[in-house]
């Protein structure tokens, strides 16, 4: 078991921030970029307003920060497949549990889907900006994700760059669809349907 190394009083701030993270997620969700205010996020987090000042120095600080974590987050579920490891599942089903877990970590955390959906259709050039950034950093993990499987034969050779922006716009696709169903379907039964279509299409 991991044992903690901060002290009690960086436990304290490191909480402390992701409950403004946390407050700062919901507000951008519900009122979107440009109507949020960091009132609106100091009431949500209930705190003062210059604890939040402590932690971050503007509205599209907070905001980057949540970016910055989600792409952290995500770069932490997808890592290189194992081949030819003794013991490892086969590359496909290590595929599958990379792409559960991606689904799973976005659409459980309502309120940064909702954030990231909001790409392109948000009128502040910046928050806009700061979402495609986004999406062209996990457009680039798709395309060296592809390059890898290319690499140990568990792709067939494509044109890596076109395949990432088409998987990351079903992506996209997806998640709003479950993200906006009561009655949301089950990831990995999504998962199963996506993978079928990326690896065989549509086609009886």
């Amino acid at each position: 078991m991991m044992v903690s190394t901060l002290d009690p009083g960086d436990r304290a701030k490191q909480e402390r921030r992701r409950q403004i993270l946390s407050a700062a997620k919901a507000v951008f969700a519900e009122a979107g970029y440009h109507g949020a205010s960091i009132h609106a996020i100091i009431e949500r987090a209930q705190i003062a307003r210059g604890t939040f000042y402590l932690y971050f120095e503007s509205k599209a600080a907070v905001f980057d920060s949540i970016l910055d974590q989600a792409m952290a987050d995500l770069r932490g579920r997808l890592h290189r497949i194992a081949v030819g490891v003794p013991g490892a599942p086969p590359p496909q089903v290590q595929l599958r549990d990379q792409v559960v877990a991606t689904l799973e970590y976005i659409v459980d955390d309502r309120p940064l889907a909702t954030l990231l959906l909001s790409a392109g259709h948000t009128p502040d050039v910046d928050a806009s900006e700061r979402l495609e950034m986004f999406f062209t950093e996990v457009r680039d993990l798709l395309r060296r994700a592809l390059e890898t499987g290319m690499e140990i034969g568990l792709v067939r050779p494509c044109q890596a760059e076109l395949v990432a922006a088409a998987m990351l716009g079903m992506t996209r696709g997806v998640i709003e669809l479950l993200v906006r169903q009561t009655d949301r379907a089950r990831i990995d039964e999504v998962v199963s349907e996506m993978l079928q279509v990326a690896l065989r299409g549509v086609l009886a």
